[in-house]
């Protein structure tokens, strides 16, 4: 299995909120799902209204493919104009090429379902 991974980087200098910041986000993010059929996340500092860090992931086994349509969605989000695209990078890899992360340990943090 393959896993195609592009990190689009958008600067919004006119975003005069938070609100504005997560109205760009949730438009874009829902377009290019809608369209390209791909995992998006906004993966930046949430709190940083002038920039935006999109995550987008595709898995497969053709790498052509992948690379091609991950190239789609950059040249799709920097079409829609909502943003300016600052720096897009795209990368496919093998899953067991893949270092492993160790899951955090969520034992010792009893889970508060009021804070939710």
């Amino acid at each position: 299995m393959l896993i195609g991974a592009a990190l689009i980087e958008l600067a919004l200098p006119e975003a005069d909120s938070i609100k504005a910041r997560r109205r760009v986000v949730r438009a874009v993010k829902d377009r290019v799902r809608q369209r390209f059929n791909v995992s998006v996340a906004d993966v930046g500092d949430p709190d940083d209204r002038h920039s935006v860090s999109l995550g987008c992931v595709a898995v497969g086994v053709d790498p052509r493919h992948l690379h091609r349509t991950l190239e789609k969605v950059v040249r799709f989000v920097e079409g829609l104009g909502v943003a300016e695209m600052v720096e897009d990078d795209i990368m496919v890899v093998r899953l067991d090429e893949v270092e492993e992360v160790d899951p955090p340990d969520f034992e010792d943090e009893p889970f508060d379902w009021e804070e939710e």
